[in-house]
């Protein structure tokens, strides 16, 4: 788990294709500008990732931000990352 939000450098744009490690089973391709695929591609990352580089490098901390409100993430799996960064909790959903 990263310290701070703002060390989640990950891309902010473009077609993002996943490690076989994060995406193992099914798609490890995800376009940025299209919300549908941006929210798998943050599912899979925030449900599959287990070392800091992964949150690290594929994780954009405004993307994050933005869609915080509308990921459906297990409840420990939320609470986790709201008790470590508070600030998510009142993140508001916005156009991203």
């Amino acid at each position: 788990m990263p310290s701070s939000l703002d060390e989640l450098a990950g891309p902010d744009h473009g077609v993002v294709m996943l490690p076989v490690d994060l995406a193992w089973s099914g798609r490890r391709s995800f376009d940025l500008a299209d919300p549908d695929q941006r929210y798998l591609c943050y599912m899979t990352v925030l449900t599959a990732g287990v070392t800091r580089e992964h949150y690290t490098r594929w994780l954009n901390a405004d993307l994050l931000r933005a869609q915080w409100s509308r990921l459906r993430l297990p409840r420990p799996l939320r609470r986790l990352w709201q008790d470590h960064f508070p600030e998510l909790r009142t993140s508001v959903a916005r156009p991203a």
